[in-house]
């Protein structure tokens, strides 16, 4: 029996849904193969000042949520020249100890080492200068604005829904002397609070430290509503497939004035913290 017209339309409105359905999924897992190679946009803490987009931070704070946060491994080979500042020579990324180089430097044939546990140049006295490590251990964070301060010091937060949803996500890279305060932020947090660090709204404040220039300071503000709670879940799993982007190891980086840490090695917020990611950032401003 042949098919009415209305079977027909029926049969194909069904299979458009599947089809957009698949292609859907397919989608995800496209965009999931391409997104460690995007690249993302870095605050910079040069001087002490912390900025974004050359646009210093109003009292040398913010009010963000820290959708996610990586271990990075990285190594610089040599002495850091403003004059010619160079990529790394090997980095490695992780959410635990366990690390192992890039495969883009693996590819490149630069790693160190099979694996960070057990490299030679992650151990305590491997820097040319001093007692530190020759590989710097530190955190690499994912954020997002959460609102401002008013005269008054006081936290006023956005309340905006599609900020949320769609706020462009920028990059800190941890000094390794700010990884400890950093790691009880956390534990404050989730001790507390019961909450991970996205769990929250944060003042992150950069502060002069007379043995290692500046140090990066977090504070917890408050919890984040739950009404908003979706919104930051959805981003902080869109983050952990973008986070873990590799520094380029052909691209001249933005040259940053070296400080005086560990190792004698660059600044820990220095190289290797502007990474370009070749558009303006969009959404609001920080």
């Amino acid at each position: 029996m042949a098919r009415t017209p209305t079977a027909r339309k029926t049969s194909e409105s069904t299979a458009l849904v599947n089809w957009d359905e698949e292609l859907a999924k397919q989608a995800e897992v496209a965009a999931g193969m391409e997104a460690n190679s995007g690249g993302g946009q870095f605050f910079s803490m040069r001087g002490g000042q912390l900025s974004f987009n050359d646009s210093p931070m109003p009292g040398n704070q913010m009010a963000v949520v820290i959708i996610d946060s990586i271990f990075e491994n990285v190594y610089y080979e040599g002495r850091y020249d403003p004059e010619n500042p160079a990529p790394p020579t090997c980095f490695a990324f992780g959410r635990d100890e366990d690390m192992s180089p890039h495969e883009v430097v693996v590819k490149a044939e630069q790693a160190q080492n099979d694996s960070c546990k057990g490299c030679p140049l992650n151990e305590w006295g491997s820097s040319d200068v001093g007692r530190g490590k020759a590989c710097r251990n530190t955190r690499r964070l994912a954020i997002i604005p959460a609102g401002t301060f008013d005269q008054q010091n006081r936290f006023q937060a956005i309340d905006d829904l599609d900020h949320f949803a769609s706020a462009t996500i920028a990059y800190m890279k941890l000094p390794v002397t700010s990884i400890k305060g950093y790691a009880s932020f956390v534990k404050q947090v989730a001790g507390a609070l019961r909450r991970p660090p996205h769990g929250i709204f944060t003042k992150v404040r950069v502060e002069p430290d007379a043995k290692t220039q500046f140090r990066v300071i977090f504070e917890p503000l408050s919890q984040i509503p739950n009404g908003i709670l979706p919104a930051i879940m959805k981003r902080h799993e869109e983050a952990k497939s973008l986070i873990e982007f590799p520094y380029n190891l052909e691209m001249e980086e933005r040259a940053q004035p070296p400080t005086k840490g560990r190792g004698g090695r660059a600044a820990p917020a220095g190289r290797g913290a502007q990474t370009p990611a070749g558009k303006p950032a969009r959404g609001r401003k920080y």
